[in-house]
């Protein structure tokens, strides 16, 4: 398949430097809780903070990986994917300055639509070159449902934008971000990532039960769409809403047993390296209490006391999806490709230190949350606590950056 070229050995490296970036500003608004250092709005260094992480370090990185997994050389060479590409990364990297200046004003709302339209262009011309695989997978179907996905969620950018002029932060406004959230984290990145994974061990040869991947797929996709009732439970909605919501969470869970049983054969089948393990190990536990959490916010005292206990329980929901989950599950790809598409292992100090921090944070998260709950005493000093975890789980993320600022990926079969 030829030697990666060097403008995609950039593209790499610069979607891990926002992944930096965004670690920082997640660092730095730690510290703010603590003691103020910074004169900009709190929520507008959180909206870049998030965008950084979603679109330029998660969702690039993934756009990167499916090309190299399912396109072969020629089709990663068209200049379609090179112009959007570019744009898409030039948008999110300036909206690092324009969120945390000016938050949701014109000109991240024009960089959102510069975003928007490019990824568009980029989805549509993915989809017409996985439709030419000639295998037909299942994990060709992964991969061309997360675009579509995709899709669907980035429906709501345009409809939030109008919204926010039109009516400000009212309660049509946050579920219309849930809807982006729900079809961005359930639809492309669950289907992307799978679909990645069952594809690469696919070319190494690994021999794992296309039948049960299949029944994966589709109680997956089945419940993804009736799975979005769950996002807006905390508002006003009738009692019918916990009920599709639950079942949709149920077919999920089933197809989480279908997974278990293929990464258990992964494991028996397959030599791991041990970082390899851990970290495939983290994902699958953090998408599985994902979808158990999904199943419990059905009933509505759990989503009550949820909402009420935010800053505890939905944010530590929040970062074992987008850290335990999708973070770590390109750090395994990436691993796991590096004698096949990258460059090798990361250094075992770093990638400890991000595991060690992650696991320490939501530690925290929940057992705050937890004591709140049951009204026993909180822990002393737990923002203190929460810093120096985070502080930990940030100095991982920059150490993998610097390794990889000075990496070279190696040569392709």
């Amino acid at each position: 398949m030829g030697i990666i070229n060097n403008i995609d050995k950039i593209k790499l490296k610069l979607c891990l430097t926002l992944f930096a970036f965004s670690a920082v500003y997640g660092l730095l608004m730690r510290l703010q809780v603590i003691h103020p250092i910074f004169e900009l709005e709190y929520a507008n260094v959180l909206q870049s903070h998030s965008h950084v992480a979603f679109l330029g370090w998660g969702f690039l990185t993934t756009l990167i990986a499916l090309q190299y997994v399912f396109l072969d050389a020629v089709q990663r060479k068209k200049r379609i994917y090179q112009i959007t590409f570019w744009l898409m990364f030039v948008s999110v990297a300036l909206m690092l300055a324009s969120f945390a200046v000016s938050g949701y004003k014109v000109f991240s709302i024009i960089l959102l639509t510069v975003f928007g339209i490019s990824s568009y262009v980029y989805c549509f011309e993915m989809i017409k070159d996985l439709k030419k695989d000639t295998e037909h997978l299942i994990s060709s179907k992964f991969a061309r449902a997360s675009m579509y996905y995709y899709l669907l969620s980035s429906v709501a950018t345009w409809f939030i934008a109008y919204v926010s002029i039109t009516e400000g932060k009212t309660e049509l406004y946050y579920n219309s971000i849930y809807f982006y959230l729900h079809f961005l984290y359930n639809g492309f990145f669950v289907f992307s990532l799978f679909g990645i994974f069952f594809k690469m061990l696919r070319k190494k040869s690994m021999i794992i039960s296309q039948r049960r991947i299949k029944h994966f797929y589709y109680y997956t996709n089945i419940a993804c769409i009736p799975a979005f009732a769950l996002s807006i439970l905390w508002s006003k909605v009738h009692f019918g809403f916990h009920i599709v919501g639950g079942l949709a969470a149920f077919i999920q869970l089933i197809g989480l047993v279908y997974l278990i049983v293929i990464i258990k054969q992964t494991f028996v089948r397959y030599s791991l390296s041990n970082y390899s393990r851990i970290l495939l190990m983290t994902v699958i536990v953090s998408y599985g209490l994902k979808l158990v959490a999904q199943f419990l916010s059905a009933f509505p005292y759990i989503m009550t006391k949820s909402v009420e206990l935010k800053p505890y329980f939905i944010v530590g929901y929040l970062h074992m999806i987008t850290i335990g989950f999708i973070s770590f599950f390109l750090l395994t790809l990436i691993v796991e490709l590096r004698g096949y598409y990258f460059k090798p292992i990361f250094p075992k100090f770093g990638l400890s230190l991000f595991l060690a921090g992650f696991f320490s944070t939501e530690l925290l998260f929940f057992t705050q949350g937890i004591l709140y709950l049951i009204k026993w005493k909180p822990l002393g000093s737990y923002q203190l606590l929460v810093f120096i975890a985070s502080s930990i789980m940030v100095l991982g993320i920059l150490l993998l950056w610097i390794f990889q600022l000075f990496s070279n990926p190696k040569k392709m079969p």
